[in-house]
């Protein structure tokens, strides 16, 4: 049902334990205006749950500390870099009041609600901006890369962990996505992607791809490849 992501020989050494799960949904919209689905609820009900919290007791949810150990491995420092999910809840959930809502496309909203229902980190991208195969490898140096936001694209490192396709990166792995494959009003198919890690089971992240269908389904019919 999910494929597994190939990793360079490389990768697999250096991430021993951790496996990438994906599946290809193609979208039809249920309405012309998909824009009027509102995630509101959904932010609200997870700021209940939230909201007493400080940014230790965060840190130290279960498999919140088991992405930041991952992190961790990657090289990153987990002071100034949160796992994705954590950053969410740090930003938005844990204030007092719920005073504002990230809303920045139907499905990449519905793909935040699942990855803060589950706790597990999740990705989405334009699966037609994808040319061949999707790999993670490390970068060669020298590849162009635009960040998601910026106007120009850079170069990056040598050694670098991406997630690539025959000819081009479309993001540095758990970092920073690529504007190349962004979702946009346009997009029809997708690549939605969950990433396991020592300490959190396969089925875990089974569970939080199957939440962001489910929540994906409030705005479009989908059909698997």
């Amino acid at each position: 049902m999910y494929r597994v992501i190939p990793m360079s020989h490389e990768v697999e050494q250096k991430l021993e334990g951790v496996q990438v799960f994906a599946i290809n949904l193609d979208l039809d919209p249920l309405d012309e205006d998909n824009n009027q689905v509102s995630f509101e609820k959904d932010w609200h009900a997870l700021h209940v749950i939230w909201q007493s919290k400080n940014k230790a007791e965060v840190a130290q949810t279960e498999r919140i500390a088991a992405y930041r150990d991952f992190y961790k491995l990657l090289g990153f420092n987990t002071k100034k870099t949160l796992p994705s999910v954590q950053n969410l809840i740090q930003r938005f959930l844990v204030k007092e009041t719920l005073d504002r809502i990230p809303v920045i496309h139907p499905i990449v909203d519905a793909v935040n609600i699942a990855a803060l229902k589950t706790l597990i980190p999740l990705g989405v991208f334009d699966a037609d901006c994808v040319e061949g195969e999707i790999s993670l490898t490390l970068s060669r140096g020298g590849e162009p890369f635009q960040p998601l936001g910026s106007k120009e694209p850079e170069e990056l490192a040598v050694d670098v962990l991406v997630l690539a396709d025959n000819r081009k990166v479309l993001s540095r792995f758990c970092y920073r996505d690529s504007e190349v494959q962004k979702v946009t009003d346009r997009t029809r198919s997708i690549w939605l992607l969950g990433c396991q890690v020592p300490g959190v089971s396969n089925e875990a992240v089974y569970q939080a791809l199957d939440e962001a269908e489910k929540h994906i389904k409030r705005v479009y019919k989908l059909t698997k490849r």
